[in-house]
């Protein structure tokens, strides 16, 4: 590898502008194509084959079609400000809505509150249901803007009128803005520590050219894969960061080689043979991080890791032709040379060996500190409750959540977590048992009569069971599993389980087991890289240990801020809720890859210097001093990317924001920058050791 990049580097030496052009080729080429096609973003998918939910929800379409229609649907919610929405007024009122509304050609029907018979609460609030006649994919925004001039009519006759269904009411915020905002924070950090504005917007705009066709590749592959919305957001926020991070490990390296007496092309060979070296491997890791979540067998996550990795090859790929290219065009900008005399005045603040030297004096006080921490922030993980956003997670700006909290207050938390119920037997009498069971459920507020299917499939019955809690409520998944047990017992025919809520639930508990597993695999996986790289025991014990402890205080954390309801006026949290159940995989994955270019730059650059010194203690100092400052500005960097992710008013980007943003700050800052050049300072020259007979059968990997 170190010829390849050797002669990478003669070739942008000598063809720098050529380079650019040909970079600037790519995201045109990329980009026309783009244009040219468009893109297929679908809704995001609950299904998941071999569960018993998703088994059922087939059998409901095939032997019930006639009340599990596909097409799209609508409720608006009424609330009588005064009066009540029986009176004459109100009535007339909302017949002018519903005639109103039937002016939309894609309107099917529009079923009003008395024809439910659903008016509740002193006759104050009801609900009418459109439906329309194609499915929600068919819908145009001109059938959202026709309902939102229709209810104008009730809102006039002083009805509150809300609207939560099928229809995207309200284009939700999923970051576009939260990149921008992450960006002025990156171009800040990266001036101060260059000391210079134009050495600061290399890795910006490096990072906005592999994002740039990152996404238009994601674009153009949405036509043959199942993409959603949330991908892009995914792609854009870790295709930013590390674009950035790795510009900046680039141009540091330079700097430093350039100040050591080097030439400006003997200084780019170096860095590109080194540093770049260094975030070849490290940007691999990524890849294969967010690559094995296909090992769980999960179709939305494997698609979700394989956005994020196209990202991340993109973001290599900048970074090892643009900046390198650039670095030589802009000579004196980019060296140091020409520091701009404001933001030096920053730089003079920093300590050549201040942090190295304090780590190696406190050091033991330091690990035992930071391994505490990690441990008691962990212990919320115990009680983790996954599920999936609803309405009641938007803010309260938004029509669907004002909707959610008139049906809350109207028909209970449980209205929106309705079972269905599939009964297998052709007697409606064994049927009226089974219905008789699960009402008498305390958690149970309403079940109707069993209704017979047509035999399609086979002999059922189904009734539909609201709860009186959330789908998210852990007494919810109570009562699925609950009446799941009640299966062939006691005289019980056979039940299915099915409906959103039940393959939420099945999906939230496949997850949770599959998270093990999918830990264990990363953690041999870090293992045994890392003991390759560095021919070590010790530094791979500490590195994944680290590892494991800032992912379970990451989790820990995001359990006290998120389903605690702690501190979450901060964030722009609108109230207790349920754990994104795809985030803890999604750290895994992410935060891993993260976790080893942190530890490769980090301590490749201490091994480097122990390798010509011997001597574990200056070794940590310098590694600190060069490639710790890196690692700090980077780790700032990617804390200021996902930071601005938290802010988004998407629920799932939301929460992907905190969930990374708390990764980064327990693994790079804890576990990183304290904890790993601590333990290194304790156990000295016996961090290298490797026993010869392993040494013999691995490989050899030189990322230095």
């Amino acid at each position: 590898m170190g010829k390849f990049l050797s002669s990478l580097s003669n070739f942008i030496y000598k063809l720098t502008k050529l380079t650019i052009l040909l970079v600037l080729l790519v995201v045109g080429v990329f980009g026309g194509i783009a244009v040219y096609q468009g893109s297929n973003f679908s809704d995001a998918s609950l299904e998941m084959k071999g569960t018993e939910s998703q088994t059922a929800l087939n059998i409901v379409k095939k032997d019930f079609s006639s009340v599990s229609s596909e097409n799209a649907t609508e409720k608006v919610i009424f609330k009588a400000k005064n009066g009540k929405l029986t009176d004459a007024s109100k009535v007339q009122a909302i017949n002018q809505f519903v005639q109103k509304a039937m002016k939309d050609k894609n309107i099917k029907v529009v079923l009003t509150p008395t024809q439910q018979q659903n008016i509740v609460k002193k006759d104050k609030i009801g609900y009418a249901t459109i439906v329309y006649k194609q499915k929600k994919a068919n819908l145009k925004q001109s059938s959202v803007d026709h309902v939102l001039r229709a209810i104008k009519e009730t809102r006039k006759a002083g009805i509150q009128t809300e609207l939560t269904g099928d229809l995207t009411i309200n284009q939700m915020d999923t970051g576009e803005k939260s990149e921008i905002y992450g960006l002025i924070a990156a171009i800040i950090i990266l001036a101060i520590t260059f000391s210079s504005f134009i050495a600061a917007g290399l890795p910006i705009i490096s990072a906005i050219l592999g994002l740039a066709v990152s996404v238009m590749s994601i674009m153009i592959l949405s036509h043959h894969i199942t993409f959603v919305s949330a991908d892009l957001s995914l792609s854009g926020m870790i295709g930013l960061a590390v674009g950035i991070d790795y510009g900046l490990f680039i141009i540091s390296r330079y700097q430093q080689e350039f100040k050591n007496g080097l030439s400006r092309k003997e200084a780019l060979t170096k860095s590109m043979t080194t540093a770049g070296r260094s975030v070849i491997f490290a940007g691999v890791t990524v890849i294969v991080a967010l690559l094995a979540m296909s090992v769980l067998g999960i179709s939305f996550l494997t698609v979700m890791g394989f956005a994020g990795a196209i990202s991340v090859l993109f973001a290599l790929f900048t970074s090892l032709t643009f900046i390198p290219a650039m670095i030589i065009l802009l000579g004196k900008f980019v060296t140091g040379e020409k520091p701009n005399r404001f933001l030096k005045v920053f730089s003079r603040a920093k300590k050549n060996y201040g942090w190295g030297k304090f780590v190696n004096k406190y050091k033991v006080l330091l690990a035992i500190a930071s391994i505490g921490l990690l441990v008691v922030t962990a212990i919320p993980f115990s009680h983790i409750n996954l599920g999936l956003p609803t309405d009641g997670n938007k803010s309260t700006d938004f029509t669907e959540r004002r909707a959610y909290d008139l049906m809350k207050e109207g028909y209970g938390a449980g209205n929106s977590a309705t079972l269905v119920v599939l009964v297998h037997t052709n007697k409606q009498a064994k049927a009226i048992t089974a219905y008789n069971e699960i009402k008498t459920d305390k958690n149970v507020s309403t079940t109707t009569p069993p209704m017979q299917g047509n035999g399609k499939t086979g002999n059922y019955f189904m009734l539909t069971v609201t709860p009186k809690t959330d789908g998210n409520s852990v007494a919810t998944k109570k009562l699925v599993n609950k009446i799941r047990s009640q299966s062939e017992k006691d005289g019980v025919p056979e039940l299915l389980v099915t409906g959103s809520t039940a393959i939420n639930i099945d999906m939230s508990d496949a997850l949770m087991q599959a998270l093990p597993k999918f830990a264990v695999i990363i953690v041999v996986f870090a293992f045994i890289l890392l003991m390759v790289i560095f021919r070590s025991l010790l530094i791979p014990t500490v590195a994944v240990g680290g590892f494991l402890l800032s992912l379970l205080a990451t989790l820990g954390a995001l359990v006290f801020i998120v389903q605690d309801g702690h501190i979450q006026g901060l964030l722009g949290l609108t109230g207790k809720s349920a754990i994104l159940n795809f985030a803890p995989v999604l750290v895994i994955g992410i935060l891993f890859g993260l976790a080893m270019d942190y530890e490769v730059f980090l301590v490749s650059r201490i091994r480097e210097v122990y390798n010509q010194i011997k001597d574990s203690k200056k070794a940590v100092l310098e590694g600190l001093k060069s490639s710790g400052k890196a690692v700090f500005t980077a780790a700032l960097i990617m804390t200021a990317v996902f930071m601005g992710f938290v802010f988004a008013g998407d629920s799932t980007v939301k929460s992907i924001g905190i969930v990374l943003t708390l990764g980064i700050l327990f693994d790079a800052f804890i576990v990183r920058m304290i904890l790993v050049p601590s333990m290194i300072a304790i156990f000295g020259n016996k961090n290298w050791y490797l026993p010869k007979w392993l040494d013999k059968i691995l490989p050899h990997i030189d990322v230095e």
